[in-house]
Protein backbone atom coordinates (compact mmCIF):
# COMPACT_ATOMS: atom_id res chain seq x y z
CA UNK A 1 0.00 0.00 0.00
CA UNK A 2 1.36 3.38 -0.92
CA UNK A 3 -0.06 5.25 2.30
CA UNK A 4 2.95 7.81 3.49
CA UNK A 5 3.91 7.53 6.75
CA UNK A 6 2.46 10.93 7.75
CA UNK A 7 -1.39 10.01 6.40
CA UNK A 8 -1.33 7.08 8.33
CA UNK A 9 -0.18 8.35 12.09
CA UNK A 10 -3.40 11.24 11.29
CA UNK A 11 -5.69 10.44 13.64
CA UNK A 12 -9.25 9.18 11.95
CA UNK A 13 -11.40 12.32 12.57
CA UNK A 14 -8.71 14.65 11.70
CA UNK A 15 -8.47 13.43 8.17
CA UNK A 16 -9.39 16.49 5.69
CA UNK A 17 -10.07 15.76 1.58
CA UNK A 18 -7.02 18.13 1.31
CA UNK A 19 -5.10 15.83 3.19
CA UNK A 20 -5.50 12.77 1.09
CA UNK A 21 -5.44 14.51 -2.12
CA UNK A 22 -1.67 15.33 -1.17
CA UNK A 23 -1.23 11.91 -0.46
CA UNK A 24 -2.05 10.58 -3.52
CA UNK A 25 -0.86 13.46 -5.96
CA UNK A 26 2.62 12.66 -4.09
CA UNK A 27 2.49 8.95 -6.20
CA UNK A 28 4.71 9.62 -8.86
CA UNK A 29 2.91 6.57 -11.17
CA UNK A 30 -0.53 7.38 -12.59
CA UNK A 31 -1.68 3.66 -12.04
CA UNK A 32 -0.99 3.92 -8.28
CA UNK A 33 -2.44 7.28 -7.95
CA UNK A 34 -5.96 5.58 -9.27
CA UNK A 35 -5.40 2.36 -7.27
CA UNK A 36 -4.54 4.85 -3.88
CA UNK A 37 -7.75 7.07 -5.08
CA UNK A 38 -9.78 3.90 -5.47
CA UNK A 39 -8.57 2.18 -1.84
CA UNK A 40 -8.64 5.67 0.52
CA UNK A 41 -12.13 6.69 -1.06
CA UNK A 42 -13.70 3.26 -0.41
CA UNK A 43 -12.28 3.43 2.82
CA UNK A 44 -13.39 6.84 3.75
CA UNK A 45 -16.68 6.55 2.32
CA UNK A 46 -17.52 3.16 4.63
CA UNK A 47 -16.05 4.95 7.51
CA UNK A 48 -18.46 7.65 7.22
CA UNK A 49 -21.20 5.27 6.82
CA UNK A 50 -20.57 3.69 10.31
CA UNK A 51 -20.11 6.84 11.72
CA UNK A 52 -16.13 7.02 12.45
CA UNK A 53 -15.57 9.94 11.03
CA UNK A 54 -18.75 13.16 11.18
CA UNK A 55 -18.81 14.33 7.54
CA UNK A 56 -18.40 12.37 4.40
CA UNK A 57 -14.91 13.61 3.25
CA UNK A 58 -14.84 11.66 -0.08
CA UNK A 59 -17.20 14.24 -1.58
CA UNK A 60 -14.83 17.05 -1.54
CA UNK A 61 -11.87 15.14 -2.64
CA UNK A 62 -10.38 15.07 -6.53
CA UNK A 63 -11.01 12.60 -9.00
CA UNK A 64 -7.85 11.30 -10.63
CA UNK A 65 -7.63 10.35 -14.27
CA UNK A 66 -6.09 7.17 -15.45
CA UNK A 67 -6.38 5.57 -18.80
CA UNK A 68 -4.51 1.93 -19.37
CA UNK A 69 -2.11 1.76 -22.11
CA UNK A 70 -3.51 -0.15 -25.41
CA UNK A 71 -1.77 -3.40 -25.85
CA UNK A 72 0.27 -3.22 -28.98
CA UNK A 73 0.87 -6.61 -30.80
CA UNK A 74 4.59 -7.80 -32.31
CA UNK A 75 4.89 -7.62 -35.53
CA UNK A 76 6.38 -10.76 -37.30
CA UNK A 77 9.94 -9.03 -37.58
CA UNK A 78 9.51 -7.81 -34.03
CA UNK A 79 8.26 -11.05 -32.72
CA UNK A 80 10.92 -13.10 -35.11
CA UNK A 81 13.79 -10.24 -33.57
CA UNK A 82 12.96 -10.82 -29.34
CA UNK A 83 13.13 -14.63 -30.01
CA UNK A 84 16.58 -14.44 -31.50
CA UNK A 85 18.01 -11.82 -28.85
CA UNK A 86 15.78 -14.47 -26.18
CA UNK A 87 17.24 -17.50 -27.49
CA UNK A 88 20.09 -17.63 -24.44
CA UNK A 89 18.07 -16.67 -21.87
CA UNK A 90 16.50 -18.54 -19.00
CA UNK A 91 13.20 -17.13 -19.75
CA UNK A 92 13.39 -18.29 -23.19
CA UNK A 93 10.57 -21.25 -22.62
CA UNK A 94 8.52 -18.83 -20.94
CA UNK A 95 8.51 -16.09 -23.47
CA UNK A 96 7.79 -18.97 -26.43
CA UNK A 97 5.11 -20.18 -24.14
CA UNK A 98 3.22 -16.73 -23.37
CA UNK A 99 3.33 -16.79 -27.43
CA UNK A 100 1.79 -20.29 -27.96
CA UNK A 101 -0.75 -19.82 -25.49
CA UNK A 102 -1.86 -16.18 -24.91
CA UNK A 103 -2.17 -16.51 -21.23
CA UNK A 104 -1.80 -13.67 -19.02
CA UNK A 105 1.33 -13.27 -16.97
CA UNK A 106 -0.11 -15.09 -13.03
CA UNK A 107 -1.19 -17.94 -15.24
CA UNK A 108 1.72 -19.31 -16.73
CA UNK A 109 3.77 -18.43 -13.23
CA UNK A 110 1.09 -20.07 -11.52
CA UNK A 111 1.15 -23.02 -13.91
CA UNK A 112 1.70 -26.67 -12.15
CA UNK A 113 3.34 -29.77 -14.00
CA UNK A 114 0.31 -31.70 -12.53
CA UNK A 115 -2.33 -28.63 -14.99
CA UNK A 116 0.00 -30.34 -18.00
CA UNK A 117 -1.74 -33.32 -19.62
CA UNK A 118 1.02 -34.34 -22.36
CA UNK A 119 -1.18 -37.91 -23.61
CA UNK A 120 -4.40 -35.41 -24.53
CA UNK A 121 -2.27 -32.40 -25.22
CA UNK A 122 -3.71 -29.88 -23.48
CA UNK A 123 -3.10 -27.86 -20.68
CA UNK A 124 -5.52 -26.35 -17.76
CA UNK A 125 -5.70 -23.08 -16.96
CA UNK A 126 -6.56 -22.03 -13.80
CA UNK A 127 -7.36 -18.48 -14.21
CA UNK A 128 -8.82 -16.73 -11.32
CA UNK A 129 -9.79 -13.27 -13.01
CA UNK A 130 -13.14 -14.12 -14.60
CA UNK A 131 -14.96 -17.33 -14.68
CA UNK A 132 -14.12 -17.65 -18.03
CA UNK A 133 -10.53 -17.36 -17.58
CA UNK A 134 -10.74 -21.15 -16.47
CA UNK A 135 -9.94 -22.66 -19.73
CA UNK A 136 -7.91 -25.39 -21.79
CA UNK A 137 -5.38 -24.53 -24.20
CA UNK A 138 -4.04 -27.06 -26.35
CA UNK A 139 -0.33 -28.67 -26.79
CA UNK A 140 1.41 -27.70 -31.04
CA UNK A 141 4.39 -29.57 -31.30
CA UNK A 142 6.60 -25.91 -30.94
CA UNK A 143 4.88 -25.49 -27.36
CA UNK A 144 5.44 -29.44 -26.74
CA UNK A 145 8.85 -29.07 -27.50
CA UNK A 146 9.21 -25.62 -25.46
CA UNK A 147 7.70 -27.61 -22.48
CA UNK A 148 10.14 -30.56 -22.90
CA UNK A 149 13.46 -28.26 -22.68
CA UNK A 150 11.89 -26.68 -19.22
CA UNK A 151 11.14 -29.37 -17.59
CA UNK A 152 14.77 -30.59 -18.60
CA UNK A 153 16.03 -27.39 -17.28
CA UNK A 154 14.23 -26.71 -14.37
CA UNK A 155 13.32 -30.55 -12.93
CA UNK A 156 10.92 -32.28 -11.20
CA UNK A 157 9.43 -29.21 -9.21
CA UNK A 158 5.85 -28.09 -8.91
CA UNK A 159 5.85 -25.23 -11.13
CA UNK A 160 6.65 -25.31 -14.70
CA UNK A 161 8.08 -21.82 -14.63
CA UNK A 162 9.05 -21.23 -11.15
CA UNK A 163 10.18 -17.51 -11.59
CA UNK A 164 9.81 -14.18 -9.98
CA UNK A 165 7.17 -11.95 -12.31
CA UNK A 166 9.13 -8.84 -11.41
CA UNK A 167 12.55 -9.90 -13.16
CA UNK A 168 9.97 -11.62 -15.91
CA UNK A 169 8.99 -8.71 -16.40
CA UNK A 170 12.23 -6.43 -16.70
CA UNK A 171 14.05 -9.24 -18.89
CA UNK A 172 11.27 -8.77 -20.97
CA UNK A 173 11.39 -4.92 -21.24
CA UNK A 174 15.66 -4.96 -21.41
CA UNK A 175 15.05 -7.91 -24.50
CA UNK A 176 11.46 -5.67 -26.23
CA UNK A 177 11.93 -2.58 -24.35
CA UNK A 178 9.00 -1.07 -27.23
CA UNK A 179 6.31 -3.36 -25.48
CA UNK A 180 5.29 -4.58 -22.53
CA UNK A 181 5.20 -8.16 -21.03
CA UNK A 182 1.27 -8.09 -21.66
CA UNK A 183 1.77 -7.58 -25.34
CA UNK A 184 2.76 -10.98 -26.05
CA UNK A 185 -0.46 -11.66 -25.16
CA UNK A 186 -1.80 -9.57 -27.68
CA UNK A 187 0.23 -11.38 -30.07
CA UNK A 188 -1.24 -14.93 -29.58
CA UNK A 189 -4.69 -13.05 -30.14
CA UNK A 190 -3.08 -11.36 -33.60
CA UNK A 191 -1.55 -14.38 -34.52
CA UNK A 192 -5.02 -16.35 -34.06
CA UNK A 193 -6.89 -13.27 -36.38
CA UNK A 194 -4.12 -13.23 -38.68
CA UNK A 195 -4.34 -17.55 -38.86
CA UNK A 196 -7.79 -17.25 -39.80
CA UNK A 197 -8.93 -19.58 -36.27
CA UNK A 198 -12.87 -18.14 -35.26
CA UNK A 199 -13.24 -15.39 -33.37
CA UNK A 200 -14.82 -17.42 -30.73
CA UNK A 201 -12.38 -19.88 -30.50
CA UNK A 202 -9.97 -17.01 -30.16
CA UNK A 203 -11.81 -15.78 -27.20
CA UNK A 204 -11.79 -19.01 -25.24
CA UNK A 205 -8.59 -20.03 -26.35
CA UNK A 206 -7.71 -16.48 -24.36
CA UNK A 207 -9.73 -16.34 -21.48
CA UNK A 208 -11.50 -13.02 -22.37
CA UNK A 209 -14.62 -12.42 -20.71
CA UNK A 210 -16.01 -10.26 -22.62
CA UNK A 211 -15.89 -10.47 -26.91
CA UNK A 212 -15.38 -7.00 -27.46
CA UNK A 213 -11.95 -8.07 -26.01
CA UNK A 214 -10.48 -10.06 -28.63
CA UNK A 215 -13.37 -8.21 -31.49
CA UNK A 216 -10.85 -4.93 -30.89
CA UNK A 217 -7.85 -7.20 -32.20
CA UNK A 218 -9.77 -8.82 -35.03
CA UNK A 219 -11.16 -5.92 -36.41
CA UNK A 220 -7.76 -3.72 -36.37
CA UNK A 221 -6.29 -7.02 -38.44
CA UNK A 222 -9.34 -7.12 -41.07
CA UNK A 223 -8.62 -3.16 -41.17
CA UNK A 224 -5.36 -3.64 -42.00
CA UNK A 225 -5.88 -6.37 -44.45
CA UNK A 226 -8.14 -4.36 -46.33
CA UNK A 227 -5.75 -1.40 -46.35
CA UNK A 228 -3.41 -3.93 -48.02
CA UNK A 229 -5.37 -5.26 -50.25
CA UNK A 230 -7.19 -1.85 -51.22
CA UNK A 231 -3.90 -0.62 -52.51
CA UNK A 232 -3.85 -3.30 -55.52
CA UNK A 233 -6.94 -1.00 -56.67
CA UNK A 234 -6.49 0.88 -60.29
CA UNK A 235 -9.28 2.62 -61.87
CA UNK A 236 -7.49 1.31 -65.19
CA UNK A 237 -6.52 -1.87 -64.63
CA UNK A 238 -2.82 -2.90 -66.45
CA UNK A 239 -3.13 -4.74 -69.73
Amino acid sequence: MHVPEWLKARELEELRALDVDRAIGACKAPRTRKYLHFTLRNALRKAYCVDLIPQDITAKMESVRYRAKTGRALTATEQTRFLEKAKDCKYVNLFKFYLLTGVRRSEALSLQWTDVDFELRQIHVKGTKTESSDRFVYILPELAEALEEQRKATGTGALVFPYNKTNVSHTFRRLCPEHRLHDLRHTFVTRCAESGININVAQQLAGHSDISTTLKIYTHITTEFTKTEFAKFRLTPKD
